[in-house]
């Protein structure tokens, strides 16, 4: 079978809601692996020198997932939304996570990145009712807002979307990932070495990839036939 992996961030533990998203994923012939970065974790904790409050520790949040998993790959990366916690959220900690990813090349930045809530109602009506929220909602562009007991019909939807539709760029790039260390050498001279897959190099070498393909299968046309 093959495996769906899956990074969620809570304070609160939600463990039906993961066995039933397991289900759901195994009738589709998938396994789930699961990481789960529990927030209310002594170690994720201080005290607030302001309030004398136990807080949470935002940049050891922070330095943690950069040490644990930035050389990790996740098919989903998921946070509740509602931390208890008057000065960090969900939507503020995948922000930084999804930017931080993109900017220092994580191998988790090609996950898809979700929010879920118990209560999107009031997440809507607080979180984001200005239009400068709205536009920094707009930015992060994650590929959804779930419904907290939704997780595993909504999460299960998204696993297996690449399966329904083919997404050529997706499909090199992590084929590209899979022989990082691999060096290109009998190939066009700009692309000799290894290529970064995000730079304009790396876009033109797709553009490249399929011309040649083509070529080669036309090519294979004027050989003799047996």
């Amino acid at each position: 079978m093959s495996i769906k992996r899956l990074l969620y961030i809570d304070d609160n533990k939600i463990p039906s809601q993961i066995d039933k998203l397991r289900r759901k994923l195994k009738s589709q012939g998938y396994d789930l692996d699961e990481t789960f970065l529990y927030l209310d974790d002594d170690f994720f904790k201080k005290r607030d020198e302001a309030t004398n409050k136990t807080v949470l520790d935002k940049s050891k949040i922070q330095g943690y997932i950069v040490e644990k998993y930035s050389n990790e790959s996740f098919d989903i990366i998921a946070s509740d939304f509602d931390f208890n916690d008057p000065n960090l959220d969900g939507f503020t900690l995948l922000k930084w996570i999804k930017n931080e990813s993109q900017s220092k090349k994580y191998k988790f930045r090609r996950a898809k990145f979700c929010l879920y809530s118990a209560d999107q109602d009031t997440v809507a009506e607080k979180a984001f009712n200005t239009p400068l929220k709205i536009r920094q909602l707009v930015k992060l562009r994650i590929d959804d807002f779930v419904e907290r007991e939704r997780i595993a019909e909504e999460l299960t939807e998204i696993f297996i979307a690449p399966q329904k539709t083919y997404y050529f760029k997706e499909h090199l790039v992590k084929y590209l990932e899979k022989h990082g260390d691999e060096l290109f050498k009998s190939v066009y001279p700009k692309f000799k070495g290894k290529i970064d897959k995000d730079s304009v190099n790396g876009i033109e070498f797709q553009h490249i990839l399929v011309e040649i393909t083509v070529a080669h299968l036309i090519e294979l046309n004027n050989l003799p036939k047996e």
